[in-house]
C-alpha cells in the first residue's frame, strides 16, 4: 500500500512541474511571420502588447540595399467564443533607430509599406499572405504584422515582429 501511495504523489509532482513549464495558450491570435533575404530568414510568433514591443526580444535578418525581401505571414484566430468582428490586420515596414528597440516607431515616421485591412474571424480561420518588397535606405527597420482595436475588448494587441538590417 505505501509503494501505491508513493507513485500517485510522484505522478501528482511531475504533472504540477509540467504545468509550470508549459506556457499558458490563452491568446486570441497564433501569428507566424517570416522575413526571408539573400542571407536567411528570421521568424517571429505571437506576441502581445502592452508592454510596448512585447514581451519577446525579436529576431533579425540583414539585406542589401534594393534587394528582393520576402514577407510570408498568417494570423489564424484562436479565440473559442465566437467570431471576433471588425478586427484590422496590418502589416507595415518602418525604420527604426536601432535593431531591437522596444518603441515603435512613431505613428507619422516614413513607411516602406503600410497595409491594412478588417475581417471577422470565426474560430480556427485565419489570413495569410505573401509579401515582396525592397528597401531604398540602408537603416534598421521593424517588419511587422499586428491586430488593431482588439484591445479594447481583450485588453491587449496581437503581433509578429522582425528587426531587418539593410546595409
Amino acid at each position: 500500500m505505501k509503494t501505491q501511495w508513493s507513485w500517485i504523489a510522484v505522478g501528482v509532482v511531475a504533472n504540477l512541474a509540467l504545468l509550470g513549464t508549459v506556457p499558458a495558450r490563452a491568446e486570441h491570435f497564433d501569428i507566424s511571420l517570416i522575413v526571408r533575404t539573400a542571407k536567411g530568414f528570421a521568424e517571429s510568433g505571437w506576441d502581445t502588447a502592452p508592454p510596448e514591443g512585447g514581451l519577446n526580444k525579436r529576431q533579425a535578418i540583414t539585406a542589401t540595399v534594393g534587394e528582393d525581401i520576402e514577407t510570408e505571414w498568417r494570423m489564424r484566430s484562436e479565440f473559442p467564443h465566437g467570431i471576433m468582428k471588425n478586427v484590422t490586420i496590418r502589416m507595415f515596414v518602418a525604420p527604426e533607430k536601432e535593431i531591437g528597440q522596444l518603441e515603435l516607431p512613431a505613428a507619422d515616421a516614413p513607411r516602406v509599406l503600410d497595409n491594412s485591412f478588417v475581417a471577422d474571424y470565426l474560430p480556427k480561420h485565419q489570413a495569410k499572405g505573401l509579401l515582396h518588397f525592397r528597401v531604398l535606405q540602408p537603416g534598421n527597420y521593424l517588419v511587422r504584422i499586428e491586430s488593431e482595436w482588439t484591445q479594447r475588448e481583450h485588453g491587449h494587441e496581437h503581433f509578429g515582429a522582425v528587426d531587418l538590417k539593410v546595409e
